[in-house]
């Protein structure tokens, strides 16, 4: 997927992301130590999150943003196959589906992320993107492929 506006693979710059909040999160944590400095880390990629979510709800038919509309972000997040999603399930208040591969958790095991910030830099986004879409929007997710699980569950609930 090419991230708007920038004319790269989203994979490809979520790679120089990690790279950039890795020195950003070596030199936090020198001054301020590791747990301040993932907070930071935290505060940027929920942010850059947020504004990613809000932007993909101006897409939305009629600038409403649904349910529907929201489940077509996965044919955005598969694209040249970064991530293998199966058991989809859409209905008037649920999105379900698990992924069984993630490319994005791969990347940042061949650019040596520690394990730790993984899941900071990839599946923490998911709950801000869906919250900058829409209040409405909820993520429900136990378990993730960067925690060391089989697969991740996803639930998104619309809440009225």
């Amino acid at each position: 997927m090419t991230a708007p506006g920038t004319g790269i693979p989203l994979l490809e710059r979520r790679a120089v992301e990690a790279e950039m909040l890795l020195r950003v999160y070596a030199a936090a944590s020198a001054s301020l130590g590791a747990e301040q400095a993932r907070k930071i880390l935290e505060q940027a990629v929920d942010s850059a999150a947020l504004a990613a979510g809000r932007a993909f709800a101006l897409a939305a038919p009629a600038g409403e943003p649904s349910l529907a509309h929201f489940a077509t972000v996965l044919e955005r997040w598969q694209e040249g196959g970064v991530l293998d999603i199966k058991n989809i399930r859409l209905d008037t208040d649920s999105l379900s589906f698990d992924v069984t591969r993630c490319g994005y958790v791969q990347r940042y095991a061949d650019l040596d992320v520690p394990t730790q910030l993984r899941t900071v830099f990839s599946c923490r986004r998911d709950a801000a993107f869906a919250e900058g879409y829409s209040p409405h929007l909820l993520l429900k997710r136990p378990k993730t492929i960067a925690e060391g699980h089989a697969a991740c569950g996803f639930v998104f609930l619309w809440q009225p």
